[in-house]
This record gives C-alpha cells, sequence and structure tokens, in this order.
C-alpha cells in the first residue's frame, strides 16, 4: 500500500514538473500574452473532450 501511494505521489509531482517546464518554456518563447492563450485554448479543448466523453452514450 505504502509503494503504490509513492508512486502515485511522484507520478503526481512529475506531472506537475512537466506542466511547469511547459508553460516556462511557452513563456521563453512567446511571452506571457501567447502563452495564457496557448494554455488557454488547450485547456478549453481538454475540458470539452472531457464533457464530451461524459455525455457520450454506452
Amino acid at each position: 500500500m505504502v509503494k503504490y501511494v509513492l508512486i502515485q505521489l511522484c507520478r503526481c509531482l512529475f506531472g506537475l514538473s512537466y506542466l511547469t517546464l511547459y508553460v516556462l518554456f511557452c513563456y521563453l518563447l512567446f511571452g506571457w500574452i501567447a502563452t495564457l492563450v496557448i494554455v488557454g485554448v488547450q485547456l478549453f479543448i481538454a475540458g470539452w473532450l472531457v464533457w464530451a466523453m461524459i455525455r457520450a452514450p454506452d
């Protein structure tokens, strides 16, 4: 059980690190406004996909 919890915590930490590096990389390439637009569009598409999967018929 402890091993499972540690693996999940490491996955979450890796995901947060990846997200931070992604946003930093976008900021360095494009600036704050473009980074906000890019991340906003990606979050919108991800939310739409989650909504579509929830609403999809079985």
